[in-house]
């Protein structure tokens, strides 16, 4: 029998299902891969920080969230490279009478680079209207917010440079285009520096400089695989053996920065991440040797072309599973810290860090 006062005393206590269906943009999101099922956390019979060997653990699970990009985002980061050194190139090369076969093929780089990239990081998004979302404010602070709006302003100008051709009145479009295109090239560094995954923190100086260089090393790479002139070639060959030599710099350079904290290095030298960067490695200074060796034939440009091609893109799946690999060891995170703090001193007044890394432990 419902009595109205025995109705009041469960006032609270009752589940409306109506308030607990999940509604709007967020509730469409599939999950790609779920977390798998973990065992149950062994707070009363093991320390929950330490494990056997005294090392700090933190419950046997990840520290952090790893990355979830898919094989897109790599790709993107190379045709955004590709794009952004085409219009460096394109810009040199404008207004050069023997050059002109070359400035076009480096227009129509730029602006293949800067259509197919939205497209690629749209299928990664899911949803067409997010990367729209993205322009809806411009934050300074911001890379993602930097990158979203060059890569929009450089697909701009690239098209209208396209229309253009080799005019003088284009001159100052070439020039805006070549400042996108710089920034194009080296914004993915820093929005994977501004992270708290360990090898991306650490090495965040390095980044911006080894895409950078690498935009280089990929555009002079499609530029090889064309038919091309003796000038023309020249020029492509001094371009790329500038970005070889800076990306085989720099991935030297990531190497011994990361190696400062072994658990953040370990990346590098096993499993799939490891047999990534080695094959990047590889094959980037089979370019540089194929660029270095004597003999003009075809064959030899092209074939440095296609290896140089295929280790630009081997560095960049491997920084992207290198990253994740990194986000999944906890070791990673907490020597990671260590290291920071051993650098960096604490300030006297409450004890807080003075620095950028976020604080776990």
């Amino acid at each position: 029998m419902n009595l109205p006062w025995k109705q009041k005393a469960t006032v609270g206590r009752e589940l409306d299902p109506k308030l607990a269906i999940v509604t709007g943009e967020g509730s469409q999101i599939a999950v790609r891969r779920p977390e798998p099922a973990s065992t149950p956390i062994p707070v009363w019979e093991v320390l929950p920080s330490v494990d056997r060997q005294g090392r700090p653990d933190y419950y046997g699970i990840p520290l952090l969230k790893e990355p979830v990009w898919i094989w897109s985002v790599p790709v993107y980061f190379w045709a955004g490279g590709v794009a952004g050194g085409s219009a460096v190139l394109g810009a040199a090369l404008h207004g050069k009478r023997k050059m002109r076969k070359l400035a076009s093929a480096c227009r129509w780089l730029s602006f293949l680079g800067t259509t197919v990239g939205p497209a690629l990081l749209t299928w990664d998004l899911g949803k067409k209207t997010r990367f729209l979302n993205m322009l809806r404010v411009f934050r300074p602070t911001s890379p993602m917010s930097i990158g979203s709006w060059a890569l929009a302003g450089s697909g701009m100008l690239s098209t209208i440079a396209l229309l253009q051709g080799d005019r003088p009145s284009a001159r100052p479009t070439n020039m805006a285009l070549a400042g996108g295109g710089i920034v194009l090239s080296g914004y993915t560094g820093v929005l994977l520096g501004n992270t708290a995954n360990p090898l991306w923190w650490q090495t965040r100086r390095t980044l911006p400089i080894l895409f950078t260089a690498s935009a280089m090393a990929s555009t002079a790479a499609v530029l090889e695989m064309l038919p091309l002139k003796k000038r023309e070639e020249r020029v492509v060959q001094v371009f790329g053996t500038i970005g070889k030599v800076g990306e085989a710099a720099g991935m030297m350079a990531m190497e011994k920065i990361a190696g400062r904290v072994p658990e953040v290095a370990n990346p590098f030298r096993e499993g799939k991440c490891g047999f990534l960067w080695q094959s990047a490695r590889g094959l980037v200074a089979a370019g540089i040797i194929l660029n270095l060796l004597p003999g003009k034939s075809p064959f030899k440009r092209r074939l440095g072309g296609a290896l140089t091609t295929v280790g630009a893109l081997c560095l960049r799946y491997a920084l992207l599973e290198s990253g994740k690999c990194s986000a999944r060891d906890p070791q990673a995170v907490f020597e990671a810290q260590r290291a920071h703090q051993d650098a960096v001193p604490m300030q006297q007044n409450g004890g807080e860090l003075q620095g950028e890394y976020p604080q776990f432990i």
